[in-house]
């Protein structure tokens, strides 16, 4: 298991990183959040910050620390990143935030092959994000893994695609005509799904468009990138290979876009996340992510499936429905996934599955 080692998201899992929300601050409401979030947050969160309970904090630290103990318990390999100690303010040239933990380490990395792939920034509290992962990238580049990083934007106000804006909230980007040279590459590693030579890469922006053609430039021919455009971000919300020719999905957002997809997907077994199995709502803190959340779940073999919910239920909707399918779910309590942007797959970042490149389309 030395190095690193992951062409699909179902392989047999051997390594993985577990995030950690230790010290996370209030977020800080400014440009790229809300471009990043356009599409979930509402106008009572437009203010200039937004504060999170220290005890729904506490609780989602409980639950990770619990994930990172269950896939121990089989024989999983699980790496922590460092705890975010201090929350310093950082400044650049361009703008200024708040150091952050990395509770979803998948976001800001794309691990594929032997290779770790550090992406380029969209969000710009994250901008230093990965200075918490080295020492684990570091271990793995001396053992013989590749190390990578997409170019850093400088993340200034002319740098973003704002055609998915809502324009009145920023009447001095609303009057201000882009400026298409000076559009930056930025992408999250949670916008691709592997599927051994072929990866399925979402795009909503000209940001987006621009790190997919360093993608395809960066891995030349042994991969194929498949540019689609079914939501606003990340694709793992939308839905997640379980196994060769099954595909679970989000039915509030996903089951009219299969179209969209590769036409050899389309010909995959096609299960839905049952409509019943939604997180609960509350008016206390912000959802960052959808209602139709737990389509992330992290496959750890190509039976074998983590799924979550709120209360850890061993016997809901979406449990019977993948055991009526031949799979063996492991439940577990993932409190607040809405709120923190993402379930059991964004949680993790594999580093290592058992397999070896193959084509399944």
């Amino acid at each position: 298991m030395k190095g690193i080692n992951v062409f699909t998201e179902w392989g047999e899992l051997q390594k993985i990183i577990v995030g950690n929300c230790h010290n996370l601050s209030d977020y800080n409401v400014e440009l790229s959040f809300k471009l990043f979030f356009s599409k979930n947050i509402t106008s009572k969160l437009v203010q200039k910050s937004i504060s999170l309970q220290k005890k729904l904090i506490e609780q989602r630290q409980e639950d990770l620390d619990n994930l990172a103990h269950l896939l121990e318990s089989h024989g999983i390999v699980v790496k922590r990143p460092k705890k975010l100690e201090n929350v310093l303010k950082f400044k650049t040239p361009y703008f200024e935030d708040h150091l952050t933990p990395v509770d979803n380490p998948r976001d800001q990395t794309l691990i594929i092959g032997n290779e770790i792939i550090e992406t380029s920034c969209q969000w710009r509290r994250r901008f230093f994000e990965n200075d918490l992962l080295k020492p684990i990238f570091m271990e793995c580049f001396m053992e013989g893994a590749k190390w990578s990083c997409s170019p850093r934007p400088t993340m200034s106000d002319k740098s973003f695609d704002y055609s998915a804006m809502p324009w009145e909230e920023n009447p001095k980007l609303r009057n201000s005509p882009p400026t298409p040279e000076l559009f930056e590459i930025m992408f999250d590693g949670a916008q691709c799904l592997k599927f051994g030579r072929d990866i399925i890469m979402n795009v909503s922006t000209v940001n987006h468009k621009l790190g997919a053609r360093w993608l395809a430039n960066h891995l030349g021919n042994d991969y194929r990138i498949h540019v689609v455009e079914i939501t606003d971000h990340h694709i793992d919300g939308m839905f997640m290979p379980l196994r060769p020719g099954v595909l679970l999905i989000n039915p509030l957002s996903m089951s009219k876009k299969m179209h969209f997809l590769p036409k050899a997907l389309q010909s995959w077994k096609i299960l839905q996340v049952p409509k019943e199995h939604l997180e609960p709502k509350s008016n206390s803190h912000p959802f960052l992510a959808s209602e139709n959340i737990n389509v992330n779940v992290l496959p750890i073999n190509q039976k074998q499936v983590i799924t979550f919910d709120h209360e850890g239920n061993k016997n809901t909707e979406l449990v019977k429905l993948l055991q009526q399918n031949g799979f063996e779910p492991i439940p577990i309590r993932l409190r607040h996934s809405r709120m923190f942007g993402g379930g059991a797959h964004c949680a993790t970042l594999d580093l290592f599955r058992k397999e070896t490149l193959e084509s399944f389309f």
